[in-house]
């Protein structure tokens, strides 16, 4: 009795080691075959569309001879994950939830086709574990507001503009107005950026578009606001008198392209305060090379100061922006009286006194063109007469008009006063003789 018991006990042993060791086998086996995790999931395209698809890609598990397919969820919140199918490739196209600029997926493998009642039960299905979630991003639909520009130099714009909820940033794409295939680019994290490196007196382009980033991937919005913008002009050179007339005189500079208007300021060479009260004060828009002033403050026998510059208007205000002065001119008007009378073999010219000039130049011509008076002769400022007896070295002629005026010079330093010729209120007698 006590060796059938023995036998017995020893059988009950070893079917119990036995099928414990079958388990063991059976439990090794199923963590061997085990379905790798997926990996380095990310997302790497989006379609230029209204609702476009959105390119998700992942690398490729490997599991000897079995088929491996992938299953993809997304979630709006991280919690509740929708099924977007199985995929026989790493790779999968999806969209945005309905107004979500902002969305999460996940991606496990798998070698049986499965249903989510398997998902708790791992022995019935070679399933891996869910990969780690990717923040996928959409396109942003909603654009800036109007960009305002805040500051221009010669060589550089700053915009700035409202921020558009869930950017997480903005390209900036600017170009010369008109070329648009001479683009170039940058990106800013704030609703402002400043661009360098431009040229001076430039027109441009600039478009903004908002930006929807994750650590791989950036979605470029489909809209974009635009507005133009000129950097700040050069400072204006050969800037010159042309006409001097009592309460009318002319200038003339070197055209600047980009320049939304000009202003001239014009004072008296006596007030010893120059440009902090001056007697024209002009503000004007203009399509050509030069200006005028009518003011009537501009009196005849007296010498002034002039000083022009150009400015533009800040994209989206009115704020101005001014360049440089030019470099200030000095100019007298024509004395307040001129005559001239036949005298002889020549033509005995007078004129008033002008406080302040150390010479006078005479100039004389056959035309009332102005262009074509030429200079005969300077005489001192103690000199108020002067009589003409040549003309371009020749004798005057016989039953011809000359025109003549009368130019004021003051000394600026070692120099005079103005080096532009010009011709004011020029009086005119016919020589008979």
């Amino acid at each position: 009795m006590k060796t059938k018991s023995y036998v017995t006990t020893l059988l009950k042993f070893a079917l119990a080691f036995t099928f414990a060791f079958i388990l063991l086998i059976l439990a090794n086996v199923n963590v061997e075959a085990k379905t790798a995790t997926v990996t380095n999931l990310k997302e790497t395209d989006i379609e230029p569309y209204e609702n476009p698809d959105i390119t998700i890609t992942w690398d490729a598990v490997s599991s000897g001879d079995q088929t491996i397919y992938y299953r993809l969820e997304t979630s709006e919140d991280k919690i509740t994950w929708k099924d977007e199918g199985s995929y026989y490739e790493p790779t999968a196209k999806i969209h945005a939830p309905s107004g979500k600029s902002v969305f999460y997926a996940r991606v496990c493998a798998y070698t049986a086709p499965y249903d989510y009642a398997y998902m708790d039960d791992k022995n019935l299905c070679d399933i891996g574990n869910w990969s780690d979630t990717l923040k996928v991003v959409a396109r942003i639909s909603d654009k800036t507001s109007k960009i305002t520009g805040t500051k221009a130099t010669a060589a550089s714009l700053s915009f700035k503009w409202a921020a558009v909820s869930g950017a997480s940033g903005y390209k900036v794409v600017y170009y010369p107005s008109g070329l648009s295939d001479l683009s170039k680019e940058l990106t800013t994290s704030t609703n402002s950026c400043t661009i360098k490196n431009l040229k001076e007196d430039g027109s441009y382009a600039i478009c903004v578009y908002a930006l929807n980033s994750n650590s791989d991937f950036t979605a470029v919005s489909n809209t974009y606001t635009e507005t133009y913008a000129t950097t700040l002009p050069k400072k204006i050179r050969d800037f010159k008198v042309t006409t001097a007339y009592p309460g009318n005189t002319s200038f003339e500079w070197k055209g600047i392209s980009g320049a939304k208007a000009f202003q001239l300021q014009i004072t008296k060479v006596s007030d010893s305060k120059k440009f902090k009260k001056p007697i024209v004060n002009e503000t004007k828009f203009y399509s050509y090379l030069g200006t005028y002033t009518n003011s009537k403050k501009i009196k005849a026998g007296t010498f002034y100061s002039a000083r022009v510059r150009s400015y533009v208007t800040l994209a989206g205000t009115k704020q101005k922006v001014y360049s440089p002065w030019s470099t200030v001119i000095t100019f007298g008007t024509s004395p307040k009286k001129i005559t001239a009378k036949q005298s002889g073999s020549g033509i005995k010219i007078n004129w008033s006194k002008v406080s302040g000039a150390s010479a006078y130049e005479i100039y004389v011509s056959t035309s009332y063109d102005t262009k074509t008076f030429t200079k005969v002769d300077t005489v001192k400022s103690k000199n108020t007469s002067y009589t003409l007896k040549k003309f371009k070295k020749k004798k005057l002629k016989k039953n011809t008009m000359y025109y003549i005026s009368v130019k004021p010079v003051c000394k600026v330093g070692k120099k005079n006063c103005s080096t532009t010729v010009y011709v004011s209120n020029p009086t005119s007698v016919f020589y008979s003789k």
